[in-house]
Formats: C-alpha cells, structure tokens, sequence
C-alpha cells in the first residue's frame, strides 16, 4: 500500500482541502484538522463553552445539512473566504467579534428554518473536534471506496468518507487488516486502532449534495458490517507524502 491522497478537514462538516504533504505530531490529531466546528443553534449547547470538544450532535454535519456541500472555503492565515455554489459570500476574519459573528450568520442563512437557533462558529483549543475525542487520525483503501461505490451503485469518492489519509488499495476493506499493528508511514509511525464506523453522512453525495437511500443497511447486508476506514495514533511523528509507501513492523515471521 501507498498513500495515494492526504486530506484535511478544517471545518467540521464542510469540504476538504488535499495537501502535498502532512508533518505528524506523536499524540495529536491529524494537522489542522476540525480546528472549527459551527453549533446546530440547538438551545441545549447555547452555552456551549468555545474551546474544549463536543460531541457531534452539538455541530452542523451532512448527516442532517445536506446543503453544507455547496459551501467552499478557504484560509489565508485566521481570516476565511466562503463561496456557495461557486460565488464568494463573505470574508471574514475569524479572530474577531465581527468576522465570528458574520460567519454565524451566514449558515443561519443558509439553513434557515432547519435550525432551533442561532448558529456559533467555535475553535477548539487543544485536539479536533472529531467524532470520537481520542487524537486519532483516519486511513482508508481506494479499493474500499471504489467496492462500497460498485455495489451501492454511485460514484465512487473518496471524499464521501472524510479520511485522512487514502492508501491505494487492491482488495477491498484490506486496510483493516493492519488494526492491532504498528505501520511505518513516510517519517512517521502509526499505532492502528479500530474500524471507522459510518454514519449517515454517506448517504450524502459530496459533489451536488444529494442525499441517496441510506447506505448502512445495505452495508450491512452486503457486507456483514458498516465499517469503512481505520483510526490510527501517531506513534512517532514525521513527514508523510502522497507515494509513500507503507510497512508493518511488527508483521509476524
């Protein structure tokens, strides 16, 4: 297996951004990922303090806001330039009161009356706001991709799972082979962890936003499980680059 793509996701819920190349901190998430994260405007996480880890269900996603697909960004340091639909929306820098508070209101906008408040744009202070709270990061198998597509009949995508880190695969869910393994990735060295479990977030095509029928049941049946992915954590920090070629190192024999 090799690293075919590198991916970050800085705002949770919104699209990502492919990298050259990623520098692995031992004991963190993956670099710059889920640094942001916007709240559902849901009373209950009103007073949600800004900074530390919620779970999911505090933040806009696409497994209920379909339409955050038609929403791209990008960074020049703490200031944000969002588009939808191919035309720019709004620049804002998210280090002020008014940028925060532009950016807020630009998804009440967006989503309107399918939120029960007010939105808040929040930053975490330490780690990322993924789905589980442990400093993981995430791989996955083109094979995987290109299978779960064949048989689900849509187009395969990597960007439909949200991974890291996409190895290029032959045999499909083959990377979940190396959970209880130590690998060697480019500089770094990765402790792998578990399965990534899916949610309906799949269900969602990444490039129009349409939502399928519900992938999990026929994973299910097809499959025997809803897995797509591993979790791993950074043992060793280092470089890693699309090419890089990966190796388990305590393969036994």
């Amino acid at each position: 297996m090799i690293i075919d793509e590198l991916w970050q996701f800085p705002v949770k819920g919104l699209g990502g951004v492919r990298l050259s190349s990623a520098d692995l901190v031992a004991g963190r998430p993956f670099p710059g990922d889920r640094q942001f994260a916007i709240t559902t405007g849901h009373p209950r996480f009103a007073d949600t303090p800004d900074g530390n880890w919620q779970k999911k269900a505090a933040f806009l996603q696409l497994m209920s806001h379909e339409r955050l697909v038609a929403v791209d960004y990008h960074f020049e340091g703490t200031v944000i330039t969002i588009s939808r639909d191919g035309t720019e929306q709004l620049t804002a820098d998210m280090d002020t009161v008014e940028g925060a508070a532009g950016i807020s209101a630009f998804f009440a906008d967006l989503l309107g009356d399918s939120l029960a408040g007010s939105p808040r744009l929040m930053r975490i202070n330490d780690g990322a706001y993924t789905d589980q709270k442990a400093p993981w990061i995430s791989l996955g198998g083109t094979a995987s991709v290109a299978h779960v597509a064949r048989t689900m009949g849509h187009r395969p995508d990597a960007r439909r799972y949200r991974l890291n880190v996409m190895l290029e695969t032959q045999t499909p869910f083959e990377e979940a082979n190396l959970i209880g393994h130590k690998i060697a990735l480019g500089d770094a060295v990765l402790s792998i962890v578990e399965p990534v479990g899916r949610c309906a977030a799949i269900d969602v095509d990444p490039e129009n936003g349409e939502r399928g029928p519900h992938l999990l049941p026929r994973m299910e049946t097809s499959f025997g499980h809803t897995d797509l992915g591993i979790f791993a954590e950074i043992i060793d920090g280092g470089t890693v680059t699309p090419g890089d070629r990966l190796r388990i190192l305590d393969q036994a024999g």
